[in-house]
């Protein structure tokens, strides 16, 4: 080895020259080819481990909201749907014959244009063999869709089916004029008119209910105050058997004959009645295979008159 400097030869190794004194610069070692691979597959192996280890991630964020839209995802439809909606769930005051004092009432879901509703049979007074209810019939009280107010008044008729009725706890009312106002001398509503019938037809995605999926309860509760539409959320909470449903969705007394919706809009059944104990409650729904199972013998008894 000789020094850069002054030429003069020097020991392997050495930081300085002793003939002149300067610093020796050495030169680099030699980087080996092996070490050079092994940084590549070093820093190739960490891109295909950061590749999949994303892609994992991703897989598990797809999956889990996969499983959100087909469970427990929101109420999914928009303002003008549910204003929609709104508008054809009425209150229903009967007041009975028995007593002047004594008024049952409920909710109930228009389900024509000309004015039929379906409603619960156990909110029009009656026993075995009669109803108890004047020949004005029943208060129905239409709402303003957007704030739940009570908009229009009109008298309905209610039709009970006999035994069927109280098989199912379902009956109809029909319309057949508008309410006169003695003390402002006009009529409430305007009549006759198209009504807004609940129509799902064009919502219905999948009628299979499922645990777990959301549920929407529009009537007219006694802890709302009983005389504005009022909204609750819950979801499917348990299928106790006989086509009903068990929801968590707030349910009280005058929820009875109401609506109760999925995600999508789509009718799955009537709140009908309460399950509770000293601590909590929960919601019971007629489902829509009973509702439709009524129809049916309902169908069935009126052809039967006609033959």
């Amino acid at each position: 080895m000789f020094c850069k400097n002054c030429g003069i030869k020097i020991n392997a190794g050495a930081s300085f020259c002793k003939n002149c004194e300067g610093k020796v610069t050495l030169p680099n070692p030699p980087v080996s080819q092996k070490n050079k691979t092994s940084s590549r597959f070093r820093k190739k192996v960490g891109l295909i481990i950061g590749l999949f280890f994303g892609i994992f991630i991703l897989l598990i964020i797809v999956r889990l909201l996969s499983h959100e839209d087909s469970t427990s995802s929101p109420i999914s439809i928009d303002n003008e749907t549910q204003e929609k909606i709104a508008s054809s769930v009425v209150n229903i005051f009967c007041p009975s014959t028995q007593s002047e004092e004594e008024v049952s009432g409920g909710s109930g879901t228009i389900i024509s244009e000309d004015g039929i509703i379906l409603t619960n049979s156990h909110i029009i007074p009656q026993d075995e063999t009669n109803i108890f209810v004047d020949d004005m019939g029943c208060l129905v009280v239409l709402p303003d869709p957007v704030t739940g107010q009570p908009d229009e008044v009109f008298l309905a008729n209610p039709i009970v089916i006999p035994s069927i009725s109280d098989n199912y706890d379902l009956a109809f009312m029909q319309i057949y004029s508008a309410f006169y106002d003695e003390e402002e001398k006009e009529y409430t509503g305007t009549y006759p008119r198209i009504f807004p019938a609940f129509d799902d037809t064009t919502r219905c995605r999948n009628e299979n209910v499922r645990l777990g999926e959301p549920v929407r309860i529009f009537g007219y509760p006694a802890i709302g105050g009983g005389y504005s539409l009022t909204i609750t959320d819950g979801v499917v909470s348990s299928f106790p058997g006989d086509d009903l449903i068990i929801t968590s969705a707030k349910i009280s007394y005058g929820n009875s004959g109401g609506l109760a919706i999925d995600r999508y809009g789509c009718m799955i059944g009537i709140p009908s009645m309460i399950s509770s104990d000293e601590n909590e409650s929960l919601g019971i729904i007629i489902s829509s295979n009973l509702i439709n199972s009524f129809s049916e013998e309902v169908d069935s008894y009126i052809e039967s008159l006609e033959k």
